[in-house]
Order: structure tokens, then C-alpha cells, then sequence
């Protein structure tokens, strides 16, 4: 079968936006995605927009893919992470074609997901690696098609060993052959996400099904590939916080045209609240067009088939964490604004401030990440595998 054609992948996101905010309450209610709306965005060609193009994806370009996710994220910030996380298929560039073809089976449209942490352990056996183990944030499990997860393998008591580090791979494997075990409900951001566990016991998993993005290059040889992984993640992931932030910025201005305290017009009217809202606005701008400068100054190095230097990396880590604390600090304040009402389920703004909290979370924004910026910009020895 062959994968549905996409001419705007910004368009399709466009077009779906009604859709994703109609259903985001119901979302957060099944822990996941409705299915009808989980096929809507496959069908749009959203989970394939970074697999290799001979294999059905789109390869977009790193500044296309933030305009997607951002407006992904205005929309839904649950439809956003489900959907950016759809896009694992990225990691099959690292994979051998022929082989990576055989996983999609005719079908680079729906989504593959899964987790880096090596949760799982894998002994080698003739015929690949015996895997087992219990992986935990699987965003979008439930309509998955391909899972890949995080792996140690073992030869004996200790890891085995390759280029004298842990050999922490990423092995892919059909959604079939796992146990998707509830543990979202209840979960406080992104609860729509499905970011379940998933359980393999004892499953076969060819070697040649393993990638190791971290450490080893693309087997895939175009400029989407040339981005060293830590910094292509960054692309993939910056635009969420951005556009979940736009959203809260834009509800809070909405609610503050009719919203009355205790002066006689609305609170859009008060000198504080106009304070408030500028230099949130203005920080979430000034945020934006830090990271844009960065990932369009890197993606011209790969296009021009070169590596980008430590220290270029270093400043889109940097933009890419401002970017997170500008986010943070708007939501905050959209929060804030909003007032008591804020506080009831189902209320827009305080969906906007729980989801960008939970985004918060995740490695690529962690606090680390300022320090080994820092570091490569010092000119100090850094894991150029994480920067």
C-alpha cells in the first residue's frame, strides 16, 4: 500500500486544528489520542515527516518541522507531543534500508514510538538479541504500529561493551509483539498523550532491527541526517513548548477583553495586567526568534555538508533552553491571569500550563543541557553525544 500524498504538512495541521481542540477534552479522558483522530493525523502524512525518503517519509526541513510542531501545539499540546514522538521513523535512518522497509511493511504513515532509556536488557543468541524488560513513557503507544525502545546488552553480569562504552542501542520491533500496560490515568500534563508501559518478555529482536544513534553515523546519507542526533531531536522538540505558550498567551489575551475584578471595565484595562502580558509576549517573541537563528544557522552547515562545530551546538542548546524558560515564565503568567477559574477541569489555560510543565520534563530541556553548552563553549571536554 502506498502512503497517501502530502504537498503542506503546515496546511494539514491547519486544517486539523478544529478537529484536535474540538476532541482534546476527550483525549485527556481515554489517556490518548481518539482513534479516529490518532488516523486523521496519519492520514495527513504527520508521522512520517522526518522518515528517510526512500522509505515513504517526507525528510522535511528542520525550520518546516518547527513551524508543524509549534502550530501542532497551538492546537493541542497532547495531539503535538503524540504526533512529534509519531515521528520515531526518524530513527530508521540509522537502520539498513532494505531491512527498515521489511519493519514498515508498506506503511510509513502510521505512527512508531518509543523511549531512549535503556529500561530493557538484551543477551545476545543466534538469530539477534533476547530482549526483555518493562519501558515506561510510551507517547502514543496505543495506535502505534512500530515500537522502539532503549536497551542494554548484556554478555554475561556486565554490559557488553563497544568503543569502551555500554552498548545502549535502540532496538525497533512491531507494536504486536509487546504489552501495552495502562499507567497514564491521572497522569498531570499531556494526558492525552497515551504515554503508557510497554512489557517484552523474552523477545527475539534481529541486530540488524537495533540502531545506535548516539554514537554511531546514519546509514541514510542526505543533510537531514548530518544534524548530529542530540541536535536533530532539539529541532524535532523546540516548536511544542513555543506553541503550547502561544496558546495560553492568546486565551489570556481573549479572557482579558471581558474579564471584570474589581474595577468597572475589564482587566485588559489594568496598567499591571498590560505590563504582564507585554513582557510575556514579549519574551516568548524574543525566545522564538533565538531558536529559529540557531536551527537555520545549523540546518545551512548540514545542507552544505559539513559538521556542525561544538560551539554552534552549543547555541541552539542554549536557544532551545531560553526557549523552554520563556514558555515556562508565559504560561506561568497566563495562569496567573486567568484567576480562580483557571482551576477547573476542562479550562483551556490551565490545560496550556499543565501540558507545558510535563514538557518541562524531558532531557533535551534538563538543566544539564546549560552546562554542557557552557562547556563546549569554555572550549572544556563535553559528551558531544547529549549536547
Amino acid at each position: 500500500m502506498s502512503a497517501p500524498t502530502v504537498t503542506d504538512p503546515l496546511a494539514s495541521v491547519v486544517a486539523l486544528t478544529p478537529l484536535l481542540r474540538e476532541r482534546a477534552a476527550e483525549a485527556e479522558r481515554l489517556t490518548c489520542l481518539p482513534p479516529d483522530v490518532a488516523t486523521a493525523i496519519a492520514d495527513a502524512g504527520l508521522f512520517r515527516l522526518w522518515t528517510p525518503r526512500g522509505l515513504g517519509g517526507l525528510e522535511i526541513a528542520p525550520p518546516q518541522m518547527f513551524g508543524v510542531v509549534e502550530a501542532l501545539a497551538v492546537a493541542d499540546g497532547s495531539a503535538a507531543w503524540t504526533t512529534m514522538i509519531g515521528n520515531a521513523g526518524t530513527f530508521l535512518a540509522w537502520m539498513d534500508q532494505d531491512l527498515a522497509a521489511d519493519l514498515l511493511d508498506g506503511h510509513p504513515e502510521r505512527a512508531m514510538t518509543g523511549t531512549f532509556n535503556p529500561e530493557s536488557r538484551a543477551v545476545p543468541e543466534p538469530g539477534g538479541l533476547r530482549m526483555s524488560g518493562r519501558a515506561t513513557f510510551n507517547s502514543g503507544c496505543p495506535h502505534a504500529r512500530l515500537f522502539c525502545n532503549g536497551v542494554l546488552v548484556f554478555d554475561g553480569p556486565r554490559p557488553r561493551m563497544v568503543a569502551g562504552r555500554p552498548d545502549w542501542r535502540l532496538a525497533v520491533y512491531p507494536a504486536a509483539a509487546a504489552t501495552i500496560v495502562p499507567t497514564w490515568a491521572g497522569a498531570m500534563g499531556l494526558r492525552g498523550s497515551g504515554s503508557h508501559d510497554v512489557v517484552v518478555e523474552g523477545l527475539l529482536v534481529p541486530e540488524g532491527h537495533t540502531v545506535m544513534p548516539f554514537h554511531e553515523p546514519p546509514v541514510v546519507d542526505s543533510a537531514l541526517y548530518r544534524v548530529p542526533f542530540f541536535s536533530l531531536i532539539k529541532m524535532l522538540m523546540v516548536g511544542l513548548p513555543l506553541g503550547i505558550a502561544r496558546h495560553a498567551l492568546d486565551l489570556v489575551g481573549e479572557l482579558a477583553r471581558t474579564k471584570v475584578r474589581s474595577g468597572p471595565g475589564p482587566i485588559a484595562e489594568e496598567q499591571d495586567v498590560q505590563i504582564r502580558i507585554g513582557m510575556a509576549e514579549a519574551g516568548l517573541r524574543s525566545a522564538r526568534a533565538h531558536v529559529l537563528d540557531e536551527l537555520e544557522a545549523l540546518w545551512a552547515t548540514a545542507q552544505a555538508g559539513d559538521l556542525p562545530a561544538d560551539a554552534d551546538r552549543a547555541r541552539f542548546t542554549l536557544a532551545v533552553n531560553a526557549a523552554l524558560q520563556a514558555s515556562v515564565a508565559a504560561v506561568d503568567e497566563a495562569f496567573a491571569l486567568a484567576g480562580a477559574r483557571a482551576l477547573y477541569d476542562g479550562d483551556e489555560i490551565q490545560r496550556c500550563w499543565r501540558d507545558l510543565h510535563a514538557v518541562a520534563l524531558h532531557r533535551v530541556f534538563g538543566r544539564s543541557q546549560w552546562e554542557g553548552a557552557a562547556k563546549a563553549l569554555l572550549g572544556l571536554e563535553v559528551d558531544r553525544a547529549w549536547l
